[in-house]
């Protein structure tokens, strides 16, 4: 039979309502900082010579939240953001309470196929910046626990190869401390222009 009576530590929380003000507050400004993200990540698109294919950007931003990813609260920002049938291009910046911040670059099917020689050669760029590769066969897992991503930094070239090429999707990802709050838009801004970069580098 379940227990439904409260441990000291949860009705410390019940018994204060001031704890779920202070919640609501936070994530309402977190809402507001993914937006001048987005804003900051518009710009560098305009100011850079990416080709972005029309339908890419066609959908626009989407900003959404929850209260459950793995117990916890959580903000998502998708720009750009296009998720097709067996093709996806999409960045994806998460705020976990908690935890961290993340940005995630996913392409799959032909886009992924589009970049792929790209990706192979980007081996040491995006080690030395510090860039994990997604390992799970489900490529909706978010988070950096549970060995669901290796640091790019830590594999052999063979290994890269490997991975770029297994699936018919790839997930690029770095995580950010909380406490880079303040230069959080800087940081991913950053690491966004160093991935649609080493995919824009015309190798031979």
């Amino acid at each position: 039979m379940e227990n439904f009576y409260l441990t000291a530590e949860e009705a410390a929380i019940v018994f204060t309502p001031r704890v779920m003000e202070l919640k609501n507050k936070a994530i309402e400004k977190v809402m507001l900082l993914m937006g001048k993200l987005q804003e900051a990540l518009a710009a560098w698109d305009a100011g850079s010579a990416f080709a972005f294919e029309p339908e890419w950007l066609q959908q626009g931003p989407k900003i959404s939240k929850g209260e459950q990813y793995k117990s916890l609260p959580w903000v998502i920002l998708d720009y750009p953001r296009y998720f097709g049938k067996t093709d996806v291009f999409a960045f994806r910046s998460m705020f976990w309470w908690g935890h961290y911040f993340s940005c995630t670059l996913h392409l799959a099917g032909a886009v992924k196929k589009r970049f792929e020689a790209s990706l192979l050669a980007a081996y040491g760029p995006l080690a030395a910046a510090g860039f994990q590769v997604y390992l799970p066969e489900d490529p909706w897992e978010h988070d950096f626990e549970n060995g669901n991503y290796r640091s790019i930094g830590d594999m052999g070239l063979e290994d890269w190869k490997r991975l770029v090429g297994r699936k018919n999707f790839i997930k690029l990802a770095k995580p950010f401390a909380l406490e880079r709050w303040g230069e959080i838009i800087t940081d991913i801004v950053e690491a966004y222009a160093t991935l649609l970069n080493e995919l824009t580098v015309k190798r031979p």
